[in-house]
């Protein structure tokens, strides 16, 4: 889906773009990580480390589904600092 929605874009900003998504990625994941308990950091930790895409899938899916509220939030958080 990013990918079709880079081609709305200049190539010189489809790199920011894709920054902006992997920051809030990143920032997103890290805040549900720290609410599992400590069996399921262990189990995210290790399939996060593999190449498998169907079970990193699966596990968001599954211990993560709140995930794109997070994201919507660390959206906002950004969008806020840089209005600052």
């Amino acid at each position: 889906m990013l990918q079709t929605f880079l081609t709305n874009f200049p190539p010189e900003f489809q790199k920011v773009i894709t920054d902006l998504y992997d920051t809030i990625l990143k920032r997103s994941l890290m805040r549900a990580y720290k609410n599992l308990e400590e069996d399921k950091k262990a189990m995210m930790a290790e399939i996060f480390n593999s190449d498998n895409e169907e079970e990193k899938n699966n596990f968001l899916t599954k211990y993560l589904g709140g995930l794109n509220g997070i994201m919507m939030e660390e959206t906002e958080k950004i969008l806020a600092e840089i209005k600052k």
